[in-house]
């Protein structure tokens, strides 16, 4: 079995948003003719949420994963790897849902709105708070629970008990400097 699986995973991961979140939709909001348009619309977002979480933080929810394998024991890293695995599915998924679901979608319309009637009424309260942006702003819930109850909640429980085990190790006199 391969130790830092998990962390390959994370860093994985990371490539795949770097491309979706920094590359793709990087470079479609910096298109001089969308980037006219869409300053301040709900693509700016998309492509934050996708480029920042996607990359950083998945970079860092990597290098959490490597020091918990390192600092976890052959016996108790089972325990602790069945809560990476869910983590990892419910960030990947829960981020893609935020933005396939809502931030997308919303910001195409916002776009398409900004075309059709100008960007003052794309910014105002008639637009923001029409039902058909508020639908799309709550589908952006569903993705969010996911991310939270599958992705960070399950990284929390992985580092207590990461956590836990080293205590465990270091009260039997079993660190070693």
């Amino acid at each position: 079995a391969v130790p830092h699986k998990w962390t390959f995973y994370f860093l994985m991961a990371v490539g795949f948003w770097n491309f979706l979140g920094a590359g793709m939709f990087g470079f479609f909001i910096n298109l001089p003719i969308i980037s006219y348009y869409e300053v301040g619309t709900q693509m700016t977002p998309t492509h934050g949420h996708a480029a920042l979480m996607g990359v950083f933080g998945m970079l860092a929810i990597a290098l959490m994963v490597f020091v918990l394998r390192q600092t976890s024991s052959d016996e108790r890293w089972p325990g602790i790897e069945k809560y990476i695995k869910v983590a990892f599915w419910g960030t990947n998924l829960g981020l893609l849902m935020m933005v396939g679901f809502s931030l997308f979608p919303s910001g195409v319309l916002q776009i398409w709105d900004v075309v059709q009637n100008g960007y003052w009424h794309a910014r105002s309260l008639d637009y923001i708070g029409s039902p058909r942006s508020l639908v799309i702003e709550w589908m952006r819930l569903p993705g969010d629970l996911v991310f939270i109850i599958f992705g960070a909640v399950p990284l929390l429980i992985a580092a207590v008990k990461g956590y836990g085990g080293v205590r465990e190790t270091a009260k039997r006199g079993g660190a070693t400097g």
